[in-house]
């Protein structure tokens, strides 16, 4: 009797396990099919606008996304997929302004239909999903090794709207011809024709793409020749999340950089992003409401940074980009100026109430330490904030703190040396700093716009005269009393002896 109830516990348990396997290989199954990039058109007013869905999913298992259109990025929250049924609300946010738009519909065999309902009534919206690049496109500068000589050539790789890959071998050494792409799991294979002058062969390539790098063998009746090759533009590729500034204000757009340069600026194609040293620019044309208007690009990368204008009929605007994707953080390049004593809260909020910060502001927070600064004044106004570190660890603690309290869209943390820092872009700048340090940054902070806001926790600036003053009591802090010092651009010198 006790070896039954034994036998039906353990084929209980083996048939409870078997369904949560199958329920997560399920979920699996689902998200699998919905993230990625969607291309949709949207039916408003018998005008078919064009976007882009896009979808991920987070380290807990959920699913997020944005709505990328001509006007920008909005946010996608809600969203449920289950059994080919897609649900979500869309938030657009414009200076004040915030509105919401409810999307119900389905996806079958790589299509998308549905409808998006809001105040303003319905659209029908239909999609079909983007098919992802192959990682071995794009230009590969190569070296090969052929006793103690080196050549080098060119492997350019391209793929077609089939998703089937070509490539082209370019040499100052003969002709060559190449048949039979195949990519799989990282590997790269072709087969060679060459032909340099009366002599003609033919080899086969097996090699691995490892990110940005490809490494493989050439083999022939001749023997075996080593070849290594690293993708050309390798530090533009990928998507970048950029902030278009006019005088209208800054809205948000998404630039993919493509392995073979290509792209896309929101919705728009791109069909070749040019490169040269560290100078980008790209052409593309913009086509709705039956006219176009060209849209060009001229900027500088510097590292995971995209600086530069943007032009179309209706001007010029600045834009500045980062990649997509959690910031790099490296070995600094010296030590930290001060000690990190965290500001307390409640002096948190008093900074940001005398710097009066409003929603349209961007606040800069110089050796942000754990990011409660940046953090409290994306939370409380809704404002744009950028934290600068030169400690990898306090990067990794302002970083965490971002994330819990989910405010990356209005959030970034970078870790740079502040003295090397362009503040012109700020409208607020908070620091807590030594008076000396302080006192090193008036150069920058002499070029803020005028009318920005300076506020430091506890130490001044010698020199300067602020505008406001105020001090803090707490018995329960152990460090007693905290002042608070507010400047204003432009800077008020002070004059010898004057207090």
């Amino acid at each position: 009797m006790k070896q039954t109830m034994l036998c039906r516990k353990i084929a209980f348990l083996a048939l409870t396990v078997l369904l949560t396997l199958s329920a997560l290989v399920s979920a699996g199954s689902a998200k699998k099919t919905i993230t990625g990039d969607w291309q949709v058109t949207i039916d408003f007013d018998g005008r078919q606008i064009p976007s882009i869905l896009s979808f991920s999913s987070n380290k807990e298992g959920l699913l997020t996304g944005s709505w990328i259109s001509f006007w920008g990025v909005s946010e996608l929250k809600d969203i449920n997929y289950e059994d080919g049924q897609l649900n979500f609300t869309q938030v657009y946010r414009f200076r004040e302004s915030e509105s919401e738009a409810k999307f119900t519909g389905t996806i079958k065999r790589r299509k998308l239909t549905g409808t998006l309902s809001s105040d303003r009534g319905e659209s029908k919206v239909e999609g079909t999903r983007l098919r992802p690049m192959s990682r071995a496109a794009g230009n590969w500068d190569m070296k090969i090794n052929v006793g103690e000589r080196e050549y080098t050539a060119t492997l350019i790789v391209k793929q077609g709207q089939d998703g089937k890959l070509t490539a082209d071998w370019q040499s100052q050494w003969g002709e060559h011809k190449i048949s039979d792409v195949e990519f799989k799991k990282n590997k790269l294979n072709f087969k060679r024709t060459s032909k340099v002058q009366d002599r003609q062969w033919e080899s086969t390539f097996e090699g691995t793409v490892k990110r940005h790098t490809l490494s493989g063998t050439f083999t022939s009746d001749r023997g075996e020749i080593e070849a290594e090759g690293n993708r050309f533009g390798a530090a533009l590729i990928g998507k970048w999340n950029l902030e278009i500034t006019s005088d209208r204000g800054t809205r948000k757009q998404v630039l993919q950089i493509n392995p073979d340069l290509s792209g896309m600026y929101g919705p728009i194609a791109i069909q070749k992003v040019n490169l040269e040293d560290s100078q980008v620019g790209f052409k593309t044309t913009l086509e709705y409401n039956e006219r176009k208007s060209e849209i060009s690009f001229a900027g500088t990368l510097q590292g995971n940074k995209l600086s530069g204008e943007l032009t179309t009929s209706r001007g010029t605007r600045q834009v500045e980009g980062w990649r997509k994707g959690r910031p790099k953080i490296s070995k600094p390049s010296r030590e930290p100026d001060v000690v990190f004593v965290p500001t307390p809260q409640k002096v948190v909020d008093k900074m940001l109430e005398m710097a009066e910060v409003k929603k349209d502001d961007l606040v800069y927070d110089l050796g942000c330490g754990d990011g409660r600064i940046v953090v409290t004044a994306a939370k409380k106004y809704g404002c744009r904030a950028v934290g600068y570190d030169i400690s990898p660890k306090r990067v990794k603690e302002s970083l965490e703190n971002v994330k819990k309290n989910n405010v990356g869209n209005l959030v970034r943390i970078e870790q740079q040396d502040i003295f090397t820092l362009d503040l012109s872009k700020a409208n607020v700048v908070t620091l807590y700093l030594l008076p000396s340090l302080n006192v090193k940054l008036i150069p920058q902070l002499e070029k803020l716009k005028p009318g920005s806001r300076i506020v430091s926790h506890d130490f001044d600036m010698k020199g300067v005269k602020p505008d406001k003053t105020v001090i803090i009591s707490d018995e329960d802090d152990d460090y007693g009393d905290h002042t608070i010092y507010l400047w204003t651009t432009p800077l008020k010198k002070q004059k010898a002896g004057e207090k």
